[in-house]
């Protein structure tokens, strides 16, 4: 009788335990905060993942996609399939201050600088119709996502090897008044201006965006506008590229003949405003080449 109680028992208690212990071992261990923050591709501006867009990109009439409303700043992360990474751009687009154009002066050239080696993070900023508050806003704005790209690029994945800035329009605006606030504290490797809006005042250039005392000497500037843009974005971008020159900088300026305003990266762009790429990306490679000890020139 005992010998048939425990040929029941016995295969009943090893039952249990095969099932007690694969439910065990499967119980998942909660991820880092760290390995969570390095795979997310989007971040608010207080370093937070985000798991969705909050900010809808919009047909507009006559121009490509845009943003019509920021509801909330944020940091899109773009990593480079290359390794190993060259460095970040952080990327401004333009839409002056009212909208951003998220795709032809942010996606598609967040795609074109990945090819190259970069990584790039492109910055969601406030917008509206009060310049009086919106600007400072912005700048506020890019202020905390330098911050986060500058001091905490690796827990996002992001290459620390050098730090570059890019804007467009008034993204180029905002580029500049983000060097002129913190080029004396972070070092930029490359400032990249395109077709820079609102740099002008009479008689010159604006305070708010002239190049600081104690910027680094290696950092290196890149303008570039078409000759049919606004004639005082013409003369202000020559102005400010003159302006690095004097203050001992290197500065490419590059004027495209014929060509007007915000024309951005698009596909199909053929002729004069098809070669800006090319011409960024030999800026790029002497940057690179200087970087690395060999003779880079502008």
């Amino acid at each position: 009788m005992m010998k048939r109680i425990a040929s029941r028992i016995l295969p009943m208690v090893s039952c249990i335990k095969l099932l007690f212990i694969p439910l065990f071992l499967l119980t998942p261990m909660p991820l880092s905060a760290d390995i969570a923050l390095v795979h997310a591709g989007r971040i608010d501006l207080d370093g937070r993942a985000l798991p969705t867009a909050p900010n809808p990109t919009l047909p507009r009439e006559g121009k490509p996609p845009g943003i019509l409303n920021v509801s909330q700043p944020n940091l899109q992360l773009h990593r480079t399939p290359l390794s190993p990474a060259k460095g970040t751009i952080l990327l401004f687009p333009g839409g002056g201050y009212r909208g951003l154009a998220i795709v032809h002066e942010g996606l598609n050239v967040a795609d074109f600088l990945n090819g190259l080696g970069y990584d790039v993070a492109i910055l969601e900023y406030s917008i509206g119709k009060d310049d009086v508050t919106v600007r400072p806003q912005a700048l506020s704005d890019a202020t905390k996502a330098l911050d986060l790209v500058y001091l905490h690029g690796k827990e996002y994945g992001l290459s620390t090897d050098s730090l570059g800035v890019i804007g467009f329009s008034a993204g180029g605006h905002l580029a500049t008044r983000l060097v002129h606030e913190k080029g004396k504290d972070v070092l930029f490797s490359d400032i990249i201006l395109i077709y820079p809006a609102y740099l002008d005042a009479p008689g010159g250039l604006k305070t708010e965006i002239t190049i600081p005392r104690g910027i680094s000497p290696s950092s290196r500037f890149f303008v570039l506008i078409g000759d049919k843009d606004l004639p005082e974005r013409v003369t202000s971008s020559q102005g400010y590229s003159e302006a690095a020159k004097a203050a001992g900088l290197e500065s490419e300026l590059h004027l495209l003949p014929g060509i007007p305003h915000g024309f951005g990266l698009q596909p199909g762009q053929r002729g004069v405003v098809g070669s800006w790429p090319a011409l960024l990306e030999a800026f790029l490679k002497k940057s690179d080449s200087s970087k690395s000890g060999g003779k880079g020139s502008s």
